[in-house]
Order: structure tokens, then sequence, then C-alpha cells
């Protein structure tokens, strides 16, 4: 039989562990300033605004394309396909293929949101 203080102890590590997923899941860096997010939501509705948003896209990364290339080619050893900037959410994303990879890298702070075979 468990004793209650024993149940507790089981409850108590079942919610902490519970409480902490979303942190393990969404820690993938640095994300944008409230004024930048706000920037993109707005042009999502304004057409004028759109032609701006690669442009502000390549003023706010801090990692460039080269930087991006040399992460991956060291995580996969392969060349690269493609690359594209983009916006997901709050974050400011490379968006790369290889030939057997798919990966995506926060363009903010060059830290490896996800990387998953074709």
């Amino acid at each position: 039989m468990c004793t209650i203080t024993q149940i507790i102890k089981k409850v108590t590590m079942k919610t902490l562990i519970i409480l902490a997923i979303p942190f393990i899941l969404f820690a993938s860096g640095q994300t944008m300033s409230i004024s930048d997010y706000m920037f993109f939501t707005n042009a999502d509705k304004r057409p004028f605004k759109q032609l701006h948003e690669k442009s502000r896209m390549q003023q706010l990364n801090k990692v460039d394309e080269k930087e991006a290339e040399n992460l991956v080619k060291k995580l996969t050893q392969e060349d690269i396909e493609s690359i594209k900037l983009t916006r997901s959410g709050k974050y400011l994303i490379y968006k790369i293929n290889t030939q057997n990879y798919k990966l995506i890298i926060n363009a903010l702070d060059a830290t490896v949101i996800e990387k998953k075979l074709k």
C-alpha cells in the first residue's frame, strides 16, 4: 500500500514534469522584440509594408546566410539546396534544405530549432 506522502510525491513530480514540457519544447533561442513582431503582424494587412518586410528581415537577422551555411555543413556534411529567410511567430528563421535534411535555424542566435530527414 502507498502512504499519503508517497502519493503526494508522485503527484508533485508528475505536475512538475507536465509544467516543464512547454519550456523545453519552446526553448529554441532568441525571439524578435515586440515592436519588430508587431511590424510583421501589421505588414500582413498592409500591402505597402509587405514590400519592406524582406529588407526589415535582412536588417534584423544577426546570423547571415554564410554563417547558416557553415552551421549546416557542420551538422549534416551536405551542401545546401535552398535557403530562405522567413518568420514564424516571434521567430526569425532560416528554412534550409539539403539533399537529405530539412533544417530550421533561428536567424537571431543560430540555434537549431528543427532538424529532420526528408
